[in-house]
């Protein structure tokens, strides 16, 4: 992208940075509390998040998984929903849908389908999976998508698929400013 992507501001978005919009989206959902796990603590802090240090920056996305879930109080929260700082259209409703369809089976991790691809970095993660995301982060396993072994899922179909697409490069965000400010 040639900028950190999750400070991209969205020409269409009235100046917000990507990371700002999945902030508001969890916030309108009813998240108790949201967090950005890793990055420019600086720059992610003047957006007004509260930022919690990566346990293990740059290890993959497995790593910032298990540092959110580290960072709440489990007497409290049962789940920890995760969006990726580059979704270009997160929403409120799609987070609500996500934890409502969790909430029926509780003991799995909640994931979004879009054509039949699961979009892990979307998804509703159960405090109790901690310990076997820890096992097979110690293990190697860096990506959300290699934990099927051992790990319950719900496939979570029907959400919006503009609202779980993220940028990968810049030819998908053609509305953002190219140098993210």
């Amino acid at each position: 992208m040639g900028a950190d992507k999750a400070l991209l501001t969205p020409g269409g978005a009235g100046g917000v940075p990507l990371v700002r919009l999945a902030a508001v989206a969890l916030d309108a959902a009813g998240a108790r509390s949201v967090v950005a796990v890793g990055g420019d603590a600086v720059s992610l802090a003047r957006e007004g998040l509260h930022v919690v240090e990566d346990s293990w920056p740059g290890a993959g996305p497995l790593g910032g998984i298990i540092t959110a879930m580290a960072s709440v109080d489990e007497a409290a929260v049962t789940h920890v929903v995760v969006l990726a700082c580059d979704l270009v259209a997160p929403s409120a409703e799609s987070v609500r849908r996500l934890v409502a369809s969790a909430a029926t089976v509780p003991e799995a991790v909640a994931v979004p389908v879009v054509d039949r691809e699961p979009q892990w970095l979307h998804a509703c993660w159960p405090l109790s999976l901690k310990a076997h995301l820890e096992a097979a982060f110690r293990e190697g396993v860096r990506a959300p998508r290699r934990l099927l072994p051992g790990m319950a899922v719900h496939l979570v179909p029907g959400l919006d698929p503009a609202t779980l697409h993220d940028a990968d490069s810049p030819g998908e965000l053609p509305w953002a400013d190219p140098v993210g400010t």
